[in-house]
């Protein structure tokens, strides 16, 4: 493929939807362009705000804590995956609103509270446990989330309401 055609494609790729330069950098290498001619095409991208990893990685933890109800770990660790930088991680994290942080968590127990047969309470709070962890909510949280589900268990019998 032509140096042209490519970035046109990718300009287009790019205000479709939010993309990160490694994503973009491995469309462009299934294409067969050069590292040079790569390396340009993403110069330029970069230059006129086609791509911007950290607005990438802002829109991304928004998108996957609103969406996916993931934890500030897993989302860190899938930006790292696509290579965004530490700095863009961290603005990203810190972004992220703490009330409503803390609440996805309770509420993602309680939901999974509700499904779990029951049996041993200290069967029950490890399940609940690994499955918060899986999510990438930090064990301090998953912790202190429990305490508050187990202190107040007519309060686990809510309904859950994941919208904001």
């Amino acid at each position: 493929m032509k140096k042209e055609k490519a970035l046109n494609i990718a300009a287009g790729l790019c205000s479709k939807k939010e993309q990160c330069s490694d994503e973009i950098r491995r469309k462009l290498q299934k294409w067969e362009l050069t590292e040079t001619e790569i390396e340009e095409i993403l110069c330029f991208l970069q230059k006129h705000q086609f791509i911007d990893d950290t607005r990438y990685a802002q829109a991304y933890a928004e998108d996957k804590f609103r969406f996916n109800h993931w934890g500030k770990q897993k989302i860190a660790l899938m930006l790292h995956r696509k290579k965004i930088d530490a700095a863009s991680i961290a603005q990203a994290l810190e972004n992220l609103n703490e009330e409503n942080y803390t609440e996805a968590c309770l509420s993602l127990l309680k939901q999974k509270m509700k499904i779990l047969p029951a049996e041993d309470p200290y069967r029950r709070r490890a399940k609940l446990i690994r499955f918060a962890l899986g999510r990438g909510f930090d064990y301090e949280l998953i912790q202190q989330c429990l305490t508050q589900l187990f202190e107040n268990p007519e309060e686990a019998a809510t309904e859950i309401d994941f919208e904001d």
